[in-house]
């Protein structure tokens, strides 16, 4: 998701979510509410530092598994590197993965 007007697209089968941006508390919710099956949110460090710790919280509540991952594009630019995918990337694991918990 490149902004909070991909919200609008989502489906409720969507299990994992890649985020290049910063949410906000009522983005997080509405993810929540669209995604009925959402297990994993991937997320770039940098956008980690400023999302909001409610946020974080509504998706430790809600068992979604937040994983903070230098793979992950951290704005709309890196991601249009990719141009003519459809789906969003798949973030790689590396060995730097964190996980976010409570």
């Amino acid at each position: 998701m490149n902004s909070e007007f991909d919200l609008a697209r989502l489906m409720p089968g969507e299990e994992e979510l890649v985020v290049a941006f910063v949410p906000t508390n009522r983005d997080i919710y509405r993810m929540l509410q669209s995604c009925h099956k959402l297990k994993a949110v991937y997320i770039h460090p940098d956008t980690f530092k400023d999302m909001p710790c409610v946020g974080q919280t509504l998706l430790y509540m809600q068992k979604v598994e937040l994983v903070v991952d230098g793979a992950v594009p951290k704005s709309l630019s890196e991601q249009d590197k990719g141009a003519g995918k459809t789906q969003e990337p798949e973030p790689s694991h590396p060995a730097s993965l964190v996980v976010v918990g409570r």
